[in-house]
């Protein structure tokens, strides 16, 4: 990392130019919610820590050290401290999960500073859904948020930490699994067959669910199910009406089944997730 914080005055908060921003201090990072209105532009800036951040809603584009980041909804990214950046909003708007670490603590900082002072464009499944579960601790604070909260960025700092070094260690996913794990993300809303999608890559069904696990920490199916999870949390957030229709339009067998899968892995059912964000965002 690099030794020092650079001057404040030179450094924008995350929070500039944004409305209905949340944020709240821990004793090793910062977190905040951020929205910014669709279309705007954040003109070229800096911060006064490094950023780990994950796009909940919408999207923007980031122009960082001669590269061009379309960080979409579910993408996460890093922008080292005091890089100079620019952000151009999508037409949607962007609400933005943000953690900042404590640059002081190096013990913390130690195993992601390699993660940190570079920039990345990330995109893996739980992304999404240990974003939405910092913001709902933002948005519910009580005596054990900072603790939860403190846990779930190293949770993801953790992930995507793990992921770059492997493949900086030479064990980078062959083409053909970073293919299949395309058309996961492409066909989740779909009735996906393990035998369709290992014929479409070219490898045995059992080889691919083997090698998916081995290289992304968790199953073909689990994989899945949050990727329908975290379109659902989404589509709750988005409009009002009956939940059901939503639990099937993501793929769930029913709304028990969505219900199920929201309690595991965000804490409370889907109504109670959908007051909640309509609360917070009030």
């Amino acid at each position: 990392m690099k030794p020092g914080a650079p001057a404040r005055s030179c450094a924008v908060p995350i929070s500039e130019g944004t409305a209905r921003s949340r944020s709240f201090q821990s004793a090793n990072f910062h977190f905040t919610e951020a929205w910014f209105p669709p279309g705007s532009v954040l003109e070229p800036h800096t911060h006064d820590r490094a950023i780990f951040a994950v796009m909940v809603k919408g999207g923007f584009r980031t122009a960082i050290s001669h590269r061009e980041l379309d960080c979409a909804t579910g993408c996460a990214w890093t922008e080292p401290l005091a890089e100079r950046h620019a952000n151009f909003v999508s037409a949607e708007g962007a609400r933005v999960v943000v953690i900042q670490p404590d640059w002081r603590n190096e013990e913390l900082l130690g195993p992601f500073a390699r993660l940190l002072d570079e920039v990345h464009l990330l995109r893996q499944a739980n992304f999404m859904i240990e974003a939405q579960r910092i913001a709902g601790e933002i948005g519910t604070r009580d005596n054990l948020s900072a603790l939860c909260a403190d846990a779930l960025a190293m949770m993801l700092l953790s992930g995507a930490t793990r992921s770059k070094y492997r493949e900086e260690n030479g064990n980078r996913p062959p083409p053909w699994l970073l293919r299949a794990r395309d058309l996961l993300n492409d066909e989740w809303r779909n009735t996906v067959r393990l035998t369709d999608v290992a014929r479409e890559v070219g490898v045995h069904p059992a080889h691919l669910a083997r090698t998916f696990s081995a290289y992304f920490g968790e199953s073909i199916g689990s994989y899945l199910r949050k990727l329908r999870l975290n379109w659902a949390l989404a589509q709750l957030t988005a409009r009002d009406g009956p939940i059901a229709p939503v639990a099937l339009e993501a793929g769930f067998s029913d709304q028990s089944h969505f219900t199920r899968e929201c309690r595991r892995h965000m804490g409370v059912t889907p109504a109670a997730y959908r007051a909640r964000a309509v609360a917070n965002a009030e």
